[in-house]
């Protein structure tokens, strides 16, 4: 499957490339991207004594909730470089470089910085199709059809995460869509649509992104360099693809779509399974209404596609949505449940997840948008033969969170 893959890419490609040698004028280059400002409300239970305070001159040592109210930015600035043949072939590559992410390393930054989200180019031919290659997600997650997104900021796995602690087994959250917008470095072929349906492929040979051959742990030394080639680093042989279908009848429009996704278990644990995963969604809209649903299945365990211990389980989530849309102004709900295998005796982990939502477009590209997400998350894992400790608090093995969140949104 691999080589047919490559060797159809490798085709595409070269008819691709062939044409763009009849471009005719310089690619341009634009500046877009994105500024957001949230401010949260938020009630977990494993924020219950989960800060240690220690002895001095106000009293003894003691554990304290940790605050209800946070504040975040996140922004991205995206370049766009773009050209056109004189026969109508579109090519350039996109950088995106995110200022959200990084974690503070001692003492060393205060968790602002800049590094890269994708980076990526493409060639696109209206008759061909579009070849995409570098940092991006890969075709199931691009083409997975899920729930409906017209409420600025709402979703199954957006926005309530980012301000809530790494549960006991360090997931914050179960509820995601197939491989989670995973961006190794890929290269991927989307077709044409034809009558309606239209298709993707993607591989990756490994896990790893950008410039460096090493991975992150990698020394400077040869006794030390762990390569990303090597097969115990991370999953192999990422195979992804999806098939969509896009239609209208009179005024209702319909998606439906079927992605799948599957890798190579890392070789460093014969007890691993390899990586297999399936979303199907449908959704339907017509005078502002959209309704829609996803279910994703298959054999991976946390939120993207990580290799389960042998004996495990299949994997679920499944989820229901509605959004309508009235001029500035988009409402919405969803309902979404995930489900995991702890292994051996143990019992299942459930997440249910539910939010309410709207958002308002005050200017062109710029919403405010405000949402309140229920999680109830139970029989949290400590480890691979023991649940967590009984009660609340943190790391606990059952948790309730409720996340309330208004903010901004200015896209460019």
């Amino acid at each position: 499957m691999r080589k047919i893959l490559l060797g159809t890419t490798a085709v595409v490609g070269a008819a691709l490339l062939s044409n763009v040698a009849q471009a005719q004028t310089a690619p341009t280059v634009r500046i877009g991207g994105y500024f957001e400002f949230t401010g949260a409300y938020v009630d977990d239970s494993a924020d219950r004594n989960a800060v240690t305070i220690a002895a001095g001159t106000a009293g003894p040592a003691r554990t304290v909730n940790r605050d209800k109210i946070d504040f975040r930015t996140d922004a991205e600035i995206v370049v766009i470089v773009g050209g056109k043949a004189a026969n109508g072939l579109s090519y350039g590559a996109q950088v995106e470089l995110q200022i959200d992410n990084f974690i503070p390393q001692a003492n060393t930054t205060a968790g602002t910085g800049v590094d890269t989200d994708e980076a990526w180019g493409f060639i696109s031919s209206p008759t061909l199709g579009t070849l995409q290659f570098g940092d991006q997600d890969s075709a199931a997650s691009q083409m997975a059809v899920s729930l409906p997104g017209a409420v600025a900021q709402l979703g199954i796995s957006s926005q309530w995460d980012e301000f809530v602690a790494l549960a006991a087994d360090g997931n914050r959250y179960l509820v995601a869509d197939i491989n989670d917008g995973n961006d190794s470095t890929k290269i991927i072929y989307m077709s044409p649509q034809f009558f309606g349906f239209d298709f993707g492929v993607s591989f990756a040979p490994n896990r790893r992104e950008g410039e460096e051959y090493r991975t992150v742990t990698s020394g400077l030394t040869a006794g030390t360099q762990v390569l990303q080639r090597d097969p115990n680093d991370s999953l192999r042989n990422e195979l992804s693809g999806a098939i969509r279908y896009r239609g209208s009848f009179g005024n209702i429009g319909v998606t439906a779509g079927l992605a799948a996704h599957r890798a190579d278990a890392a070789s460093n644990n014969n007890n691993l399974q390899d990586v297999s995963e399936y979303q199907a969604g449908l959704q339907v809209t017509g005078f502002g209404l959209t309704v829609g649903g996803m279910y994703r299945w298959g054999k991976y365990g946390g939120v993207t596609a990580t290799a389960l211990p042998s004996g495990r389980a299949q994997s679920s989530t499944w989820g229901l949505g509605a959004t309508y849309v009235t001029g500035a102004i988009a409402v919405g709900g969803f309902y979404a449940k995930a489900e995991r295998d702890n292994g051996g005796a143990l019992a299942d982990r459930t997440q249910t997840v539910w939010g309410l939502g709207a958002s308002y477009t005050l200017a062109p590209g710029m919403d405010l948008f405000a949402n309140y997400t229920n999680i109830s998350d139970k029989n949290i894992a400590a480890s691979a033969t023991a649940l967590a400790p009984v009660g609340n608090g943190p790391l606990a093995r059952n948790r309730d969170i409720d996340v309330f969140v208004i903010g901004t949104r200015l896209t460019f």
